[in-house]
């Protein structure tokens, strides 16, 4: 399993597709692993795709310092897998939270993010829910962890077969209580992902950002906006919360064109 170094983190990536094609960094959703991204990584085989797990899931490190999970902290684990693998820039994209953590890097780091895929973004109108739904679930790791512990470590040594969906559940369940408490406690309370104007106005790589309706952690009206107001930005609907996680394929295709109408990179200079 390809691994690196930031600082004392040891994170864990996995690379799938086409090595010589362009390259696309995918992020995961909060708890989760890289894992939940296999299936789609499957339909573009003709990218370079880098799936990385970020720092407090899956086998990468998982410190249990709330600090090390300021939106900052996460951005960084982007750009160190960039500089490990030699590449100057690269598209990347991510859900949910790895929406976040997305528009983090390209705020932090602009010129190492080519384009952006922003999937179910955690906003303004999603902030409110978020707070009261990870605060609860943060308190929750925190009471059950002396329980919850070897139960997690139980869940994490049960051989699965090699389906995608069922492995990246059991990375979920068997997500260290006191990691994962000091995850949810570092994102609340650190400053949200700027979204001044002042701010997006410079994030003039393209952007697809993708939303669904009927959710008010990932409020349609967050991703629609956001798409306005990005120089760059298109809006990609979706039907439900779940829409393109079972429909892969099509996320696939709509991901394809948007990869294939980004400008060409400019030739190396030779010396």
């Amino acid at each position: 399993m390809p691994w690196f170094q930031r600082d004392d983190l040891d994170l864990h990536y996995a690379e799938r597709g086409d090595p010589a094609g362009e390259p696309v960094v995918l992020l995961h959703g909060l708890l989760w692993s890289a894992r939940m991204l296999d299936r789609l990584a499957g339909h573009l085989a003709d990218r370079r795709l880098l799936l990385l797990d970020l720092h407090g899931h899956g086998p990468s490190t998982r410190p249990t310092d709330p600090a090390r999970y300021a939106w900052h902290e996460l951005a960084a684990d982007v750009v160190a897998l960039l500089d490990h693998l030699g590449l100057d820039r690269a598209v990347v994209g991510g859900l949910s939270l790895g929406a976040n953590v997305t528009l983090a890097t390209a705020v932090r780091s602009p010129e190492r993010v080519r384009a952006m895929i922003i999937e179910m973004p955690v906003l303004s109108r999603g902030h409110d829910i978020g707070e009261r739904a990870f605060g609860a679930l943060a308190r929750f790791y925190r009471g059950t962890a002396p329980v919850l512990t070897p139960v997690a470590r139980g869940v994490g040594r049960i051989p699965l077969p090699r389906v995608p969906e069922l492995v990246a559940v059991r990375d979920v369940l068997s997500a260290d209580p006191r990691a994962a408490a000091a995850l949810l406690q570092g994102l609340l309370t650190d400053e949200p992902v700027p979204e001044d104007d002042a701010t997006l106005a410079r994030l003039t790589m393209p952007a697809l950002v993708i939303g669904h309706g009927g959710d008010p952690l990932h409020a349609l009206e967050d991703a629609r906006e956001l798409a306005e107001r990005l120089p760059a930005g298109e809006l990609l609907e979706a039907r439900s919360l779940i829409d393109y996680r079972i429909r892969t394929g099509v996320l696939a295709r709509h991901l394809r064109a948007f990869l294939d109408r980004l400008p060409p990179e400019p030739a190396a200079a030779t010396a």
